[in-house]
């Protein structure tokens, strides 16, 4: 069961969603597992923004796994090298194709993938088939230790846990997704609390103002 202050953030979260969420390819609706899992894989690490100007082609030269397994190291280094980390990423492309006649479609066994993990797999599954798993990266544990302040676990499981309750069964696709923009957007490193719906009840806001 969620606190009260926890259905509120989610609830205010999702009213936020309605007029911000950013507009990328890999979000469009009916992208495959295969799709939404190219992107999750070059957004680690990568600019949201470096991704969308690769994204493209990348799926144009390598629509499936059997398309990354026919070709070169060479030929997948040349498209994905804007991103950086290119040979550790065509690398592990590489592996997983020779691996994977298709992507598993099990959070444990694709987050066992070369490279993937578990934030990777958990984002594929629930951006691309809806699964209520939680996103759990340095942007959303940011936020999070910001609005709950003592309440936000010190534990990685226990931290898992947390953020799995507050997932939404019947919409969990926004509710991450703007988690993501709003880390991106208004609770950023640096974080700019005059636009924050949650600045009332923060726990870092009402410490730091």
């Amino acid at each position: 069961m969620t606190t009260e202050k926890e259905a509120r953030f989610r609830s205010s979260l999702l009213e936020w969603s309605a007029q911000n969420l950013r507009d990328f390819a890999w979000r469009e609706p009916n992208r495959s597992l295969y799709e939404v899992f190219v992107a999750e894989f070059f957004l680690t690490q990568t600019p949201a923004e470096n991704v969308a100007s690769v994204y493209p082609t990348f799926l144009e030269r390598f629509p499936s796994l059997d398309a990354i397994d026919e070709a070169t190291r060479d030929e997948l280094v040349e498209i994905i090298e804007p991103l950086g980390f290119y040979n550790i990423r065509a690398d592990a492309l590489k592996t997983i194709a020779a691996e994977c006649d298709s992507l598993p479609d099990e959070a444990d066994e694709l987050s066992d993938l070369q490279r993937v993990g578990q934030y990777v797999a958990n984002a594929t599954l629930c951006f691309a088939d809806g699964e209520p798993l939680p996103v759990l990266d340095r942007n959303v544990e940011r936020i999070y230790g910001r609005v709950f302040g003592e309440e936000w676990p010190d534990s990685p499981s226990d931290q898992l846990q947390f953020a799995t309750r507050l997932v939404p069964k019947d919409d969990a696709r926004t509710y991450n997704l703007a988690l993501l923009d709003f880390g991106a957007s208004v609770c950023q490193p640096d974080p700019l609390c005059q636009r924050c719906f949650a600045s009332e009840y923060c726990e870092y806001y009402n410490q730091t103002s």
